[in-house]
């Protein structure tokens, strides 16, 4: 429910043509570490989830950081359940950085979703 919210938020904003406080921004930015967290835990086996990603995303300084993390997380969700699922996972994830980046970093058409 909150990801819905957070979504609304930031697509209202984005209408709107405010920028996002950067409160708002450290909040979005540990709901979305925290579903990039989620979805190597549900989806890896345990020794997966002690990857280098998983302790990049733990520790990432920024949101941009954690948007480039995407292409990691997707390599490695690849790599143990197949693209598809990969593509779903971060589907969602992606979505969740809308409003939070500058509008020409994100494209229009998710690249994710198949």
């Amino acid at each position: 429910m909150s990801s819905i919210i957070a979504r609304f938020t930031s697509s209202l904003m984005g209408l709107i043509g405010e920028s996002p406080s950067s409160a708002d921004v450290g909040s979005r930015m540990e709901v979305i570490r925290e579903e990039m967290l989620g979805s190597m835990s549900e989806l890896l086996p345990e020794p997966a989830t002690q990857s280098k990603v998983w302790d990049k995303v733990l520790y990432a300084p920024s949101i941009q950081t954690l948007w480039y993390l995407r292409i990691d997380l997707m390599a490695l969700l690849s790599a143990h359940c197949g693209e598809s699922v990969a593509g779903k996972a971060l589907s969602t994830i992606t979505e969740m950085f809308r409003g939070v980046l500058p509008p020409n970093q994100m494209s229009k058409s998710n690249r994710f979703c198949h």
